[in-house]
């Protein structure tokens, strides 16, 4: 499964609608003040129906992502279907709601950013649906037999 920043899809969309967070206060959530960026990353793949994206958190000052987190709205019975049923719920808890990508590589802030990406996933609905509506978007761009 192959996935490419919302942005290379819809460039002046991401400009407008890329999630940042402000840290000021570090005691707070242990992370260095700053500005970070929620960079979405959609499957490219046109046969797959995951609904699922991945959010690389960043910085302008930190090299490469902070954290990778995943994020699904589904059901675990919806990716319990899409994985064929053969999946125990432990492995599917990856799939539903925000975690921390399995194999990708994780600062030492990646919890305490996932932390925060919870937060915002329970108390802010119109971004949950932007990520819902960027991903049919980016689906809806890709066509069958075209690399991505």
């Amino acid at each position: 499964m192959a996935h490419t920043a919302f942005g290379e899809f819809f460039p002046e969309i991401a400009g407008k609608e890329t999630r940042v967070v402000t840290i000021i206060d570090e005691r707070k959530t242990g992370l260095p003040p700053g500005t970070y960026g929620l960079l979405e990353l959609y499957c490219t793949d046109q046969d797959c129906d995951c609904r699922n994206v991945y959010i690389q958190v960043v910085r302008e000052d930190f090299p490469g992502p902070i954290a990778t987190i995943t994020y699904g709205w589904e059901s675990l019975a919806y990716y319990k279907k899409w994985m064929g049923g053969h999946e125990s719920d432990e492995i599917l808890s990856d799939f539903k709601g925000p975690s921390l990508a399995m194999g990708a590589r994780q600062s030492q802030f990646a919890a305490a950013l996932l932390c925060i990406f919870r937060e915002i996933v329970q108390t802010d609905k119109a971004y949950t649906d932007r990520l819902q509506r960027h991903y049919h978007m980016v689906k809806g761009t890709i066509k069958p037999g075209k690399p991505q």
